[in-house]
């Protein structure tokens, strides 16, 4: 072989007694930076992986609720319409006379069907009519406390 002061053999170079610390902290110093890096970025993976989880989730439990909400706004869109038609139906004045004339027999009383009741009157008192057609009330009260009298006497 070659003439240099090097020795062949390596093991040979190597001090005697080597500290089995001092060759684990050599051999695995770099390694363990990037086993704690990985372990990281193994971590972050799994948690970014559960947050999309429950975004999903979250998404379709609000999409179920906004289609729930849809179509409790249809219904309710299907109610207002019907009562909308139903009020336009009943509200109307001369549909509402004639029924009331044709199906319940009602009319609009004249003077001589109406009544005035008295607060403290024993009798109900027929307004008296005068001579220009004119109710009695409206120009005296005392004619129906005359009246009143008389019909009380009337009665007896």
């Amino acid at each position: 072989m070659a003439i240099s002061d090097k020795p062949v053999n390596r093991r040979a170079a190597m001090p005697p007694n080597p500290d089995v610390g001092e060759l684990f902290v050599r051999r695995f110093n770099v390694v363990s930076i990037y086993v704690v890096i990985l372990v990281l970025l193994a971590a972050a993976i799994v948690w970014s992986g559960i947050k999309t989880a429950e975004g999903v989730q979250q998404y379709h439990q609000d999409y179920k609720t906004l289609q729930d909400m849809k179509k409790q706004e249809r219904k309710l869109q299907v109610e207002h319409q019907r009562l909308l038609i139903e009020q336009q139906t009943f509200s109307a004045t001369p549909q509402i006379a004639s029924r009331a004339v044709a199906e319940l027999g009602m009319f609009s009383p004249t003077l001589k069907d109406k009544l005035i009741i008295q607060p403290g009157a024993a009798v109900a008192v027929a307004p008296v009519l005068e001579d220009d057609g004119t109710d009695a009330a409206a120009a005296n009260e005392t004619d129906f406390f005359e009246a009143d009298a008389n019909a009380a006497e009337a009665g007896r």
